[in-house]
């Protein structure tokens, strides 16, 4: 290419992966400034020598792909001299001295009989989907059904993303994703195998094998192959894998001259930092605003000094009926202390494993708060039990703030988090939250996370306050799953409503055992004094 020509080369690590790969579909990125773009620029270096070589580089906007710094820019950068570029109308297109090219499209039309239509026509061997969390689900179904040409090097899906909870691409990656949000190192570059075996992206079946995923969607590849004809086989309806994971540190081209660029992107703050340069799926950058729960309080919530004063208490979510867990927390103050969870029960196992818990800790009956929508059966076998009703009216200092009693303590909860005055011990952090919708369990501390992320409220008419529904907040959380950890720690609050943030430990404190224990004590006895 000239002497005095750059030859640009993949860096080592992110960029050298995914150039190299010749995996099906890749997904690759996990914060910005890592050179995701660059990369995807640098995988046409080898099949664009192929006359018969086409690929489509994609974007949500037309205007997105020829801003200063975007994909138009870094094409010419890398092959410009060698190339004909047609910048004209919203498709550009850059020929190579081979007769391949690189068309540059968009999808802002994503009405799934329009994107059909628009694309019916198109033949690529390489498709590249640039910022994956701006393409829907069914978008990046519809067009990969497009995947297809002459080419010897055919067939390759290549996306490059930044981390969004919200996103399809969250569900899609989980098992790359370790609990805590970030990519699991053990895992990343793993090549797994999938099939899409219905509409939703829920309905992707994974394996480690094409053989795995084959027994696990027979009936539905089989027919197909029966309606298809002679000359494919199983392993042609079933894609490979892998995810490779950027890393800022490893773009020497970005930070050799502007090693500030990191301060730049960390002064984003709060959740779009976590996302955009720590790779966090567990957060949305662009949705954090109407979060009640900060995000990093929330992950404090299992580093902070325990929240203890001796105040013991039980507080239970009950599940007679449908998919939801029973859930009883043992406090210690604000300080979560055990957890016993089932995920079917009756009423009598429901009564029978509260008076467990509560002979365990020596907790007084009048120290234990059920949900008690359908479950005042409770008061039978424990009288002194304190039921929970969630449209009760509110009572507390916040009380004209909010519709209802459930309200209310969500409210409270929040400043509770927020002012980092609640804690959870490790053991109980790092169990595993079972649960029948969950074919692989997660810990305590990511089903915490991920229940605080989607609990939103919704201002009234009169300015009041009121949670999202049940439903609304459910369908977030994804995995048909419910609120079922975080409805407990809501009903911790009831005793406290009446306090002043920050003075809940001690206005509730009990010092009574701690008395007992020095009675009779010698004034000259040493250990009263450690």
């Amino acid at each position: 290419m000239g002497s005095d020509k750059k030859i640009y080369k993949p860096q080592k690590g992110f960029q050298e992966k995914f150039v190299r790969s010749n995996v099906d579909v890749v997904i690759g990125g996990g914060a910005v400034g890592v050179g995701k773009s660059m990369a995807a620029c640098l995988c046409l270096a080898e099949p664009m020598k192929d006359p018969n070589f086409r690929a489509v580089f994609l974007r949500k906007q037309a205007t997105d792909t020829k801003v200063g710094g975007g994909l138009l820019d870094d094409l010419k950068t890398v092959y410009g001299e060698f190339t004909d570029i047609r910048e004209s109308g919203s498709n550009p297109r850059v020929t190579f001295p081979w007769g391949s090219f690189v068309d540059l499209s968009h999808t802002n039309e994503e009405n799934p009989e329009k994107l059909l239509e628009r694309v019916k026509g198109w033949q690529y061997d390489l498709i590249y989907f640039d910022e994956g969390t701006g393409f829907e689900w069914n978008t990046f179904l519809t067009i990969m059904s497009r995947n297809r040409g002459k080419s010897k090097w055919t067939g390759k899906i290549r996306m490059t993303t930044n981390p969004k909870k919200s996103h399809w691409l969250r569900i899609f990656l989980d098992w790359y994703i370790a609990p805590d949000g970030y990519i699991d190192p053990a895992r990343e570059g793993v090549v797994r195998y999938f099939y899409v075996n219905g509409k939703s992206v829920k309905d992707v079946v994974w394996g480690d094998t094409k053989q795995e995923v084959y027994r696990k969607c027979q009936v539905d590849i089989d027919r197909k192959l029966r309606r298809l004809g002679k000359g494919f086989e199983y392993e042609n309806m079933i894609k490979s894998f892998t995810f490779y994971l950027g890393n800022l540190a490893e773009n020497k081209a970005v930070l050799e001259n502007n090693k500030g660029y990191v301060g730049s992107v960390a002064a984003m703050g709060g959740a779009a930092s976590q996302a955009n340069l720590e790779g966090n799926w567990n957060v949305d950058a662009d949705g954090d605003g109407d979060a009640p729960f900060d995000s990093e309080s929330v992950l404090r919530v299992f580093y902070n000094d325990e929240m203890r004063n001796n105040d013991r208490w039980i507080t239970c979510d009950l599940a007679d009926v449908g998919s939801d867990n029973f859930i009883a927390l043992v406090w210690d103050g604000f300080h979560v202390i055990d957890i016993d969870i089932m995920c079917k029960s009756t009423p009598r196992k429901n009564t029978e494993r509260l008076k467990l818990l509560a002979h365990k800790y020596d907790i007084a009956d009048c120290h234990i708060i059920y949900d008690a929508t359908r479950a005042v059966y409770v008061n039978d076998d424990i009288e002194d039990a304190i039921p929970f009703l969630s449209s009760n009216s509110p009572r507390g200092i916040y009380g004209r703030a909010v519709v209802n009693l459930k309200d209310e303590c969500y409210f409270r909860l929040m400043h509770v988090i927020n002012n980092d005055n609640m804690s959870v011990s490790e053991s109980v952090a790092q169990r595993d939250y079972v649960h029948q919708n969950i074919s692989n369990p997660i810990s305590i501390q990511a089903e915490f996370m991920e229940e605080c992320s989607v609990v939103r409220f919704r201002e009234q008419a009169n300015g009041k306050k009121r949670l999202f529904t049940k439903k609304e907040m459910n369908a977030m959380l994804g995995k048909g799953r419910s609120m079922d950890l975080l409805d407990p720690c809501a009903m911790r609050m009831l005793p406290i409503l009446e306090y002043n943030i920050g003075e809940e430990l001690s206005q509730t404190a009990n010092l009574n055992d701690e008395e007992e224990e020095l009675v009779g004590q010698s004034i000259y006895d040493e250990t009263l004094w450690s």
